[in-house]
């Protein structure tokens, strides 16, 4: 079948621009960002203090804490969190801010994304409370089941450890901590909590733009040689 000039090129036009399209597909691709939570903006309430009292809930950098069966608004347990700096009588043994749980009705820490969605639980750094012996343990809740990993941290060490949980924490939907020390207490300090999570990556309008008109401008060439042959 023989196609007119005319019909050829409305032909290799839809041809070009439906390339062009296959092309700016990566409107939906994908990419890993990683985020650390650091705290550091907690600094004191007060100069010397040390700490600043936190609600029931701390949101950074989009994620959230929570202290489990509170209430994120309201006047219940108001200072489950508690941040500590360096300055802090009972709190320190870092140089930065980190985070406790300072609730006598709450005994666990739920973190996950303000967004909802997945992430993979990647590193912390931890340090006991008061240099007491600390159980903590960390539970990562999916689809495809749940995971967890139980760490001890030794007595009269006051100063943070970092550990990775890349390897097992992967697609949660959240992360939830509880900490037991040598006396019953559920205290332990936490700092740079970090999560790698997908983000969508969408072109630029312009380059879209620019590549389209250039499509155009092959397909016209490539016909006016044609016609002219």
């Amino acid at each position: 079948m023989t196609l007119s000039n005319g019909t050829s090129f409305r032909l290799m036009a839809a041809m070009t621009l439906g390339l062009a399209s296959s092309m700016i597909a990566p409107a939906s691709a994908r990419a890993q960002a990683t985020t650390t939570v650091t705290f550091n903006t907690q600094m004191e309430s007060s100069p010397g203090s040390g700490t600043r009292f936190i609600g029931n809930c701390y949101a950074e950098s989009g994620f959230l804490f929570t202290a489990v069966g509170l209430p994120c608004t309201g006047a219940t347990a108001a200072n489950a969190f508690l941040a500590a700096g360096p300055n802090s009588p009972l709190l320190g043994g870092g140089a930065t801010p980190s985070l406790l749980l300072n609730s006598p009705i709450a005994s666990l820490i739920s973190v996950g994304r303000q967004d909802g969605e997945s992430f993979t639980f990647s590193s912390i750094r931890l340090s006991p409370f008061d240099a007491a012996t600390t159980t903590v343990v960390f539970t990562g809740f999916r689809a495809g089941g749940n995971v967890s990993r139980r760490f001890v941290l030794a007595a009269k060490h006051d100063g943070f450890q970092t550990f990775n949980f890349s390897d097992l924490f992967v697609g949660v939907t959240s992360v939830q901590i509880a900490a037991t020390n040598e006396f019953g207490e559920p205290l332990v300090k936490l700092d740079d909590f970090t999560a790698v999570s997908t983000v969508g990556v969408i072109p630029e309008p312009a380059s879209i733009l620019l590549f389209g008109a250039g499509a155009f401008v092959l397909v016209a060439v490539t016909y006016r040689r044609r016609t002219q042959a």
